[in-house]
């Protein structure tokens, strides 16, 4: 997910968890990352603490000391791993020796990465779980919704902001949709790059290829950013159909990596099946309420998302023959 110009950081909540057997470092970090905008839920000093605070307050992000007392920190990361069944946080491991000290041993742990503690700030956080990243690079998010409110509450001002800033701004999704969020644009909308999904999403290579010409074109005429609300056509007969989608969307982070493009991706949860919504927080870095994004706990890399796609792919074609 990128920075498109501060305002998707301003609206991003990152929610902290801190575990440090230091009363006094748990207190200075707490203050100081709050000052910088990020939501510090909770705080613990063992490792089963750290496992019942993050099972209780779901964070998107643990800070975990690598020495508790005489615990671990690498053994409390992996059992955050392995044992956190509501989804796992990203872990970024701290201390107060460098990384060279504990480069194997980080490399070899399941987390996020490591910050030394006199390096951290919220911008170090961000940066390390590339939330926080330069104006050339992308935002992909998924906003999934389940009434029309919550379909305009979370397009409405992402559209409105862009105007302001001078974004182009393309629409594709369905009809009611579109009349609707015309209607509450109302001037606006004349500003806006209106399509129906129905002719937009007809495969993923040309829908691709369409946003591809889309973005090219409005960044050589000198736009700094381009906004993009697309909700897909999800196929309801091909189970293959369904699966080349979701590896579309998945794809997308990789391929639109270097472009300056905010992307906000509807999912009516009134209208699609639960995997279709459990994947689009795998595919998603972000996943957009209103106007906050959160870091999507679930979301996987690309390249693994796509490779358990493909077993998935097979075991269709497998059961086609």
């Amino acid at each position: 997910m990128c920075n498109p110009e501060g305002v998707a950081i301003e609206r991003l909540v990152l929610r902290c968890l801190i575990v440090d057997d230091s009363a006094g470092f748990l207190v200075a970090a707490r203050s100081l990352l709050e000052r910088e905008g990020i939501t510090v839920v909770g705080v613990a000093s063992t490792g089963a603490e750290a496992l019942h605070r993050a099972e209780e307050l779901e964070p998107d992000v643990i800070l975990l000391d690598v020495g508790l007392g005489e615990e671990s920190g690498f053994d409390v990361a992996r059992r955050l791993a392995e044992e956190t069944s509501s989804g796992t946080p990203s872990v970024i491991l701290i201390s107060t020796r460098s990384r060279d000290e504990l480069a194997e041993l980080i490399d070899a742990s399941p987390a996020a990465g490591f910050l030394s503690k006199p390096d951290l700030s919220a911008k170090a956080i961000h940066d390390l779980l590339g939330i926080r990243l330069d104006g050339g690079r992308c935002a992909h998010e998924a906003l999934v919704y389940s009434t029309m409110e919550e379909f305009l509450a979370g397009t409405v001002p992402f559209v409105r902001e862009g105007l302001d800033a001078g974004h182009p701004v393309l629409v594709a999704t369905k009809r009611a949709n579109l009349r609707m969020l015309r209607e509450a644009l109302d001037a606006d909308a004349g500003r806006v790059d209106f399509v129906d999904s129905a002719e937009w999403y007809r495969d993923p290579t040309s829908t691709f290829e369409a946003y591809d010409r889309y973005t090219r074109v409005r960044l050589e005429r000198g736009a700094a950013r381009v906004r993009i609300i697309g909700e897909p056509v999800w196929p309801r007969t091909s189970a293959r159909a369904v699966a080349e989608w979701k590896r579309y969307e998945s794809v997308l982070n990789v391929a639109f990596r270097s472009y300056p493009a905010w992307v906000v991706c509807p999912y009516d949860a009134g209208e699609l099946p639960g995997g279709i919504l459990a994947d689009a927080e795998r595919t998603h870095p972000a996943l957009r309420s209103g106007q906050v994004t959160r870091p999507s706990p679930r979301y996987t890399d690309p390249e693994i998302f796509v490779r358990e796609l493909g077993l998935e792919l097979s075991e269709i074609q497998a059961d086609q023959r």
